[in-house]
């Protein structure tokens, strides 16, 4: 094993980012090239103790301004997840489970408690739990105390990392089967063209869709890379103290400069692209009845349930009627086909039902609040209790009656 290997093979493979890397093997490279070995706040004393036997160096205090990581695992609060897949692309070793529109949820033995799916979440349904230790062997927290100890976390550590590289893998392989459908799709346009041009000619459209193809997907990795350094950049800035260090001044500099060039690579590749076709006119004025249509629509259903005029009524009715002969002749002008329109009845709106479900949502919400609060007294969970009660009671007679 290399020195960068044996390094990274103490390291708690969390891929957390406190250290101001982006993962446990650049920190790995960062050691071996002479950075300090105390910056891992999950590793804490007992990694800071092996590196130090490893390179026969003095054992140093833990960089408290990195902040604290305790033994926990991510738990998500499964009804509220709205199913937006935002945790999962996070998790740095495919720790958490679900699909899109689906609930997610957390594999307990994987989790590394690096916390990295907690900002993605738009609901801030992730907490961040203390590790059930009868559960899972902890990767972090504390020193060992025996051999079996170590055994285990040193078995816990490569199953983190086998984890983390499977997922890069995967989404290599996920990058290149994208762009492969792009370049065949591509193929496939120009191919298309063949019957109506020359040999030559045809070569000529092959190669641009291939030119454009493989634009396109430089473009969007440069897309990643300028998101990915910006993530970098704020995740340090947030991570490293205030003042920060020389030390950490000088990463800082280093990630700045990386994401001004990342940003100037993008500009110049969108300078490159081909300008967008602009939008055809016959498409602009279809797309502008429809709105006229819709807004002369709302317009007189409103003024009908405010119980208007006759007078006002009958205008409304015919600014409707002359936006109904205006959709038809942008659809007649456009190359769009017009849609198979279909009336549905719908059944009326009932406001007293309406009321009684939205009191009903709130009774849940608020007990739902008060049960994840643990300063809560037993009187206000019974009156929330209560509340909720009495606001499915009034909703399912509503519905009987």
């Amino acid at each position: 094993m290399s020195l960068i290997q044996r390094i990274d093979a103490l390291l708690p493979q969390t891929q957390c980012g406190k250290c101001g890397h982006p993962g446990c093997k650049p920190y790995a490279q960062g050691i071996a090239n002479g950075e300090a070995i105390n910056k891992c706040p999950p590793g804490g004393e007992e990694t800071i103790a092996g590196l130090a036997q490893l390179l026969q160096l003095p054992v140093l205090e833990l960089d408290r301004s990195r902040g604290e990581a305790p033994a926990q695992i991510a738990y998500i609060r499964e009804a509220e997840c709205i199913g937006c897949t935002k945790c999962i692309q996070a998790c740095p070793v495919d720790a958490i489970v679900g699909a899109a529109k689906l609930m997610h949820t957390v594999l307990i033995d994987e989790c590394t408690g690096c916390d990295l799916c907690v900002a993605p979440c738009p609901v801030d349904c992730i907490d961040m739990l203390p590790l059930p230790e009868s559960k899972v062997v902890p990767i972090v927290g504390g020193l060992a105390t025996s051999p079996e100890q170590l055994q285990a976390r040193s078995s816990k550590r490569e199953q983190a990392r086998r984890r983390f590289e499977q997922r890069n893998e995967r989404l290599q392989r996920e990058d290149a089967r994208r762009l492969a459908e792009r370049q065949a799709r591509a193929q496939r346009a120009a191919q298309n063209t063949d019957d109506s041009q020359n040999p030559v000619q045809a070569a000529i459209e092959r190669v641009r869709a291939q030119k454009a193809a493989a634009a396109d997907a430089a473009l969007k990795k440069a897309k990643i890379e300028l998101a990915m350094s910006r993530a970098q950049l704020h995740k340090s800035l947030k991570a490293f103290g205030h003042p920060p260090t020389f030390e950490q001044q000088m990463q800082l500099i280093v990630l700045q400069r990386q994401f001004e060039t990342a940003e100037q690579a993008l500009a110049q590749l969108e300078s490159q692209a081909p300008p967008a076709p602009p939008p055809v006119a016959k498409d602009a004025d279809l797309k502008r009845a429809k709105i006229q249509l819709a807004t002369r629509r709302a317009e007189l259903k409103k003024a009908q349930a405010a119980e208007a005029s006759s007078a006002e009524l009958e205008t409304l009715s015919a600014a409707l009627a002359a936006a109904e002969q205006a959709l038809h002749a942008a659809e007649d002008a456009s190359a769009k086909p017009a849609p198979t329109l279909t009336r549905i009845e719908k059944r009326p709106i009932d406001p007293q039902l309406r009321q009684l479900k939205t009191e009903l949502a709130y009774a849940r919400a608020d007990l739902n609040k008060l049960q994840r609060q643990p300063d809560t007294r037993a009187e206000q969970l019974a009156q929330a209790q209560t509340r909720l009660y009495e606001a499915e009671r009034q909703v399912k007679a509503h519905a009987d009656s």
